[in-house]
């Protein structure tokens, strides 16, 4: 049975893909709707709620005459009127903006999507016309409202980051968790696996002066308010396998970073804003988001040297050497040894999954046999990256689960936690209770 306290949890955790990929085609409107909730000047329509159930039924798994529809529903509806107050006061923040060309791109990805479902642009069209849409003006313009009301809320929980303090769950909590929903988690997904050996460029002093401005610039702006990390992130770091993740890094422990990163995200304190970070990658901007234990997660913002085209040269020879030496039956351990001092991460077997593969890595790892390597140029010069195969679709397993099942419930409680303080602040009225509806009232 699922437990529909933990169903935001749980969609985190099992949907591999971003909710908009796994929104239905164009609906029949309902023959009449109902204002169930107002938040702010918002209203929750009954056909709102509905829509977003099944939603989640679909990516969930939940058959929708189970008992357990009952709990998704009920749930989807609370997690809605979370939504709503959330945006309502990022609404009344002015500090915070959304990058309109964001909304835009997100919109028209997202309607790209749902059309591909159909089996011609004709059906989806004439679908769409016999909808309560009418027009794809009309559709397209929900979605980008309904974009824009994400990064809004996204970017106000980001501004306030340090406002939500991790509540702390038991062992028997997450146990419990995973006893009633273990079914949901299926098996691990696919993943390619390989390893590398970075072939960075050294910088000039004029090139590390540029670097270091344009981070000292990202940073005072920041500071100012007048841009939100995430947006930031997407928009100006080298970090390939970060930036469109936000920046975030995820969690992590002590010798598992480059000595400088690992220090200041240690040493930091839990939402502020730190940097530039030297590196030999570039200047990092970074902020710690939380920390646990002996690990620390932390997002960064990474303004990677620039190069001259002598040094891309001779840094690009030096990485076909390596390919060839490795190609040749070189020991790879032996060589991330030498050439990668304090970069233990990187020396060890590095696991994404096929969606979360960087797309210039991907295109390098393809075709590729295991222990076979090849060269792809970054941001901070060049790597040499060796295929391990692929892993996952395993049956997922408590152990293997838990210390994200542990992270998640106490970020969920927490993020709760602080809604419910700005819930007191905002204007919010059941008009029709959920469980009325349910009950055909």
């Amino acid at each position: 049975m699922l437990r529909s306290s933990g169903i935001a949890l749980a969609l985190s955790l099992i949907a591999t893909a971003a909710r908009a990929q796994d929104v239905s085609p164009p609906a029949a409107a309902l023959p009449t709707d109902r204002i169930l909730a107002v938040v702010g000047d918002h209203l929750l329509l009954e056909s709102e709620w509905r829509d977003q159930t099944q939603v989640l039924a679909g990516q969930l798994g939940v058959d929708p005459t189970s008992p357990d529809m009952r709990d998704l529903a009920l749930e989807a509806f609370e997690q809605m009127v979370r939504d709503l107050v959330i945006l309502v006061a990022a609404e009344r923040d002015t500090s915070i903006q959304v990058d309109n060309e964001r909304v835009v791109e997100e919109a028209d990805e997202e309607v790209a999507r749902i059309q591909s479902r159909f089996p011609s642009e004709q059906e989806f069209l004439r679908q769409l016309g016999e909808s309560q849409w009418g027009t794809l003006a009309a559709y397209r313009a929900d979605i980008m409202e309904r974009k824009r009301r994400e990064l809004l809320g996204q970017a106000y929980l980001d501004l306030h980051r340090s406002e939500i303090i991790t509540r702390a769950v038991s062992e028997a909590e997450v146990r419990e968790f995973w006893e009633e929903n273990r079914e949901s988690f299926g098996r691990s997904p696919q993943t390619v696996r390989f390893e590398e050996i970075p072939v960075l460029l050294s910088p000039s002093d004029d090139v590390r002066e540029e670097a270091r401005a344009e981070a000292e610039r990202i940073l005072a702006e920041l500071r100012a308010g007048t841009i939100d990390f995430a947006t930031a992130a997407r928009q100006h770091s080298d970090d390939p396998a970060s930036s469109e993740n936000g920046g975030d890094v995820g969690w992590f422990g002590r010798d598992r970073m480059v000595e400088p990163f690992e220090r200041a995200g240690f040493e930091s304190p839990t939402g502020e804003l730190v940097g530039p970070v030297e590196t030999l990658f570039g200047y990092h901007v970074m902020q710690v988001l939380d920390k646990r234990e002996e690990e620390v997660r932390v997002r960064h913002i990474l303004i990677a040297f620039g190069r001259s085209d002598a040094d891309s040269d001779a840094a690009r020879l030096r990485a076909d050497e390596l390919a060839a030496a490795v190609n040749g039956g070189a020991d790879v351990d032996s060589l991330q040894a030498a050439l990668m001092p304090g970069d233990s991460i990187s020396a060890e077997v590095i696991e994404l999954g096929q969606s979360q593969v960087p797309p210039v890595y991907a295109r390098g790892l393809e075709g590729l046999d295991p222990g076979q390597a090849t060269v792809v140029e970054t941001p901070t010069g060049f790597s040499v990256i060796i295929s391990r195969g692929s892993g996952g679709g395993e049956v997922i397993t408590y152990e293997e689960i838990a210390p994200r099942l542990r992270s998640q419930l106490e970020q969920q409680k927490a993020e709760e936690s602080f809604v419910e303080r700005l819930r007191s602040q905002v204007y919010v009225d059941i008009r029709i209770p959920p469980e009325r509806v349910l009950q055909g009232a």
